[in-house]
Order: C-alpha cells, then sequence, then structure tokens
C-alpha cells in the first residue's frame, strides 16, 4: 500500500491552471512564494463574490491548492511518520469538494444555452487517482479507535465512484475492478455498525453487503442479530429463512427448525417447508427442511422419506439428508407398532403356530424398513469415519434387527470405545 501511495503523491498534484481573472493572478503568485494558505484564501474570496464568473476554473484551483497541503500529510503517512489523521480527512474532504464543484459549473449551460467544459478532463483525472484515500482514511480513523469516523469515511470510500464527474459506465467500470475490495468495505460498514449497536446501519449495511459474496454466513449473523436486538422477530425469521436457503449451513437450519419446534408451531412450518421448495425446487437444503419438518412435527414418515430422496437426487452425500432418512424409516416401524397395524411384532405377545406365516409377514416388513435405512447409515459412517457418534448406535440397531451378527459384534467394539 505504501507503494501505491507514494506514487500517487509523486503525480497527483502536477500541473497549474491557466490563469483567467485577477484572482487567478493573485493565487497564482501567492502558489510561487508557496503561501499556499494564502492562495486558498484568495481564492475563496473570490468565490464568496457574486460576480465572480470563473467558478469552474477556481475550485478546481482550489483543488489543486489543497492537493498540495493534504500532498504534506500523504508523505508522512507514506513514510509512517506521524501526521494529523484530522487534517488528512479534512483536506481530502476539501478537495473532493473542490473537484466536484469545478466539474459541475464546468458542464453547466452558459447564457447561450451551451456547454463547453475545459476542466471536466482533469478534474476526472484527479478524483480518479484518489478513489483509494477515502478508504486509507477509514483504516486511520480505525487503527487510531475513532470508530465513527472510520465508517463515516469506508461510507464515502463506497460512494465516491457515483460522483458526478463520472458517468455511469465509468462507475459501473470502477466497481467491477474494484469489486474485492468494495465487497471488503460494506462488510466493514455492517461489522463496525454491528459493534457499535447501531442496528438500523448495521442491518442496512448488511443488506447491502449481501449483495457480495464476502462474509455471507456473517452478514447474516450480523443482520438477525440485530433484528432481535430490536425486538422486530418477523424480521428475524424472514432473514433465518432466507439464510437457510442461500448458505444451506447447518446451524441454520437447526435454529429455524427449533424455532418452530420449541413453539409447535406445525402448520407454520409446514407452510415454510412448501414455500421453500416452491421457491427453490433445486436446493437440497429446501427439501431436507421439508423433510425435516414432516419427520419431526407432522410425524408423516413416508412423506419425510419421499423429501429427503429428493434433497440426496441433489446431492447423494449430504449427511444429514442420509441420516435423517434413515431415522424416518426407523421412526415408521415405532409408529406402525404403537398404530396396532402389527399384531405380534413389537407386542411382546406369543405368537400360535396358526398365526405364524402372519408373524413373518410383520417381521419382513419391519425388516424391510431396517433395510432401507441400512444403506443410508452406511453412507454416514464412510462419510464421515471419524465421527462415530453419528452412526455408531443407529448401525448398531439395524444391524442387530437384521440379524447381521458380525457387522453388529464390530459396532459393539466401536461403541465401547466411545
Amino acid at each position: 500500500m505504501r507503494k501505491f501511495l507514494f506514487t500517487l503523491a509523486a503525480t497527483l498534484f502536477a500541473g497549474v491552471a491557466v490563469a483567467q481573472n485577477s484572482a487567478v493572478y493573485k493565487a497564482q503568485a501567492l502558489e510561487q512564494k508557496q503561501d499556499i494558505a494564502g492562495a486558498i484564501n484568495v481564492l475563496n474570496e473570490a468565490l464568496a463574490n457574486p460576480k465572480t464568473t470563473k467558478q469552474a476554473q477556481i475550485y478546481n484551483m482550489l483543488g489543486e491548492n489543497y492537493a498540495k497541503l493534504f500532498n504534506n500529510e500523504l508523505n508522512c503517512a507514506v513514510r509512517q511518520m506521524p501526521f494529523d489523521t484530522a487534517k488528512f480527512c479534512t483536506l481530502l474532504d476539501q478537495m473532493i469538494e473542490s473537484y466536484t464543484k469545478s466539474h459541475e459549473y464546468d458542464i453547466a449551460p452558459d447564457k447561450k444555452g451551451k456547454v463547453n467544459p475545459k476542466f471536466e478532463q482533469a478534474n476526472k483525472a484527479r478524483l480518479m487517482f484518489m478513489l483509494d484515500y477515502y478508504n486509507y482514511a477509514a483504516q486511520f480513523n480505525y487503527q487510531n479507535h475513532n470508530i465513527d469516523k472510520a465508517v463515516e469515511y469506508f461510507d464515502k470510500y463506497l460512494q465516491l465512484p457515483k460522483n458526478p464527474v463520472f458517468a455511469q459506465a465509468e462507475t459501473d467500470s470502477i466497481y467491477a475492478a474494484k469489486q474485492a475490495a468494495y465487497s471488503q468495505t460494506r462488510f466493514n460498514l455492517a461489522y463496525l455498525a454491528f459493534n457499535q449497536k447501531n442496528w438500523d446501519k448495521a442491518i442496512a449495511f448488511a443488506e447491502d453487503a449481501l449483495q457480495d459474496t464476502i462474509g455471507t454466513r456473517d452478514l447474516l449473523l450480523i443482520k438477525m442479530n440485530s433484528q432481535l436486538q430490536k425486538g422486530d422477530s418477523a424480521a428475524w425469521l424472514k432473514t433465518l429463512t432466507d439464510a437457510v436457503t442461500r448458505t444451506e449451513d447447518e446451524g441454520f437450519m437447526q435454529n429455524l427448525l427449533y424455532h418452530y419446534v420449541s413453539k409447535n408451531d406445525v402448520k407454520s412450518a409446514e407452510n415454510m417447508g412448501n414455500e421453500m421448495v416452491a421457491a427453490n425446487p433445486g436446493s437440497k437444503a429446501a427439501w431436507y427442511m421439508k423433510g425435516c419438518v414432516e419427520l419431526n412435527l407432522k410425524k408423516d414418515y413416508p412423506a419425510a422419506q419421499e423429501s429427503f430422496t429428493k434433497a440426496l437426487s441433489i446431492d447423494p452425500d449430504y449427511i444429514e439428508a442420509n441420516t435423517n432418512i434413515a431415522y424416518a424409516y426407523i421412526n415408521q416401524i415405532v409408529a406402525e407398532s404403537y398404530s396396532g397395524k402389527f399384531k405380534y411384532v413389537g407386542t411382546g405377545k406369543v405368537v400360535p403356530m396358526k398365526d405364524k406365516a402372519l408373524y413373518e409377514k410383520e417381521l419382513a416388513t419391519v425388516k424391510s424398513y431396517y433395510q432401507k435405512a441400512l444403506p443410508h447409515m452406511q453412507k454416514v459412517r464412510e462419510l464421515k469415519p471419524e465421527e462415530p457418534r453419528k452412526w455408531a448406535y443407529t448401525l448398531q440397531m439395524i444391524y442387530e434387527n437384521l440379524q447381521m451378527k458380525a457387522e453388529k459384534a464390530e459396532i459393539d467394539e466401536i461403541i465401547k470405545s466411545l
């Protein structure tokens, strides 16, 4: 950064405006004597005079003189010498304001309605060189723990490409060329506002920053926590739902499910799941959330199996969907046992000889569910061999009920070590 700053400092302030009236002559004479403050006073007095007609030139000269003072602070910053941060910022503001006003007067129609700009390219070149200076000003203030000023100048850095001196195509080009830097700045603004407990600004900055791809999860957390601090639970829920689809983050999913489970709000949860898959049919997270609602709240295990199957068709290695579809098959066994579907299996009743065929049929049905659950839990083990707590106990149950003795014995040993 220091080398870049030095390059700008060496090239930014060359050039002298052409004299066009007495104020200009006076200012130039003072400049030659190195009386920059005196030149600035003369130019400001001329601008305060309603008879002055050369505002475009005078504002351009004013910007050049402020630039010479700014250059002193800039060179100190480049060399890591002590400098006045407040003066650095004030002079920067004065430069940009002067070049901007010079541009505005320069493109204003004359009495005949004609536009004959003379300083447009010079003003544009100056501001183009200065694009990063607001970013430096923000960082200097942040280093000095002046957070309010850091926020102010980060925001100015973001807005400078929209200065009227730039055409829309130039503005777009600047944002594209410096995309990473502007994305980071948007994140910085949201983070700083949140730390200052300025919830409205934190939300606004986070929403702006979420147009980028940097720090998406953290920005969503900033936005949600700010909404909670404001007591806006409806907005928080909307953001959390959006976060699930946008990031497919397991933590967001768990929080969203917990919200509905804790309230036992089956209808709202069902609507949420249906809306998510309708809006994003190609999202594994949307189908997973729908399946979780069906599994945990509606207790509709066949429907849950169908939804998890949809999620797995999008991502066969989706660990959570593999885990939960296995649970859906196992829970269906329990549900059907309690429903009275089985006369003997799971009831503890003695099976008379005449009903042996019925018992075998019921047992085959139960085993079919375990057989459907088995490959999914084996998949979880394959994907997470280092986390046996995710799969060992469920696999043990499945192996036992499928009478897979060797496999169960292996799992028994793994569980002993947990």
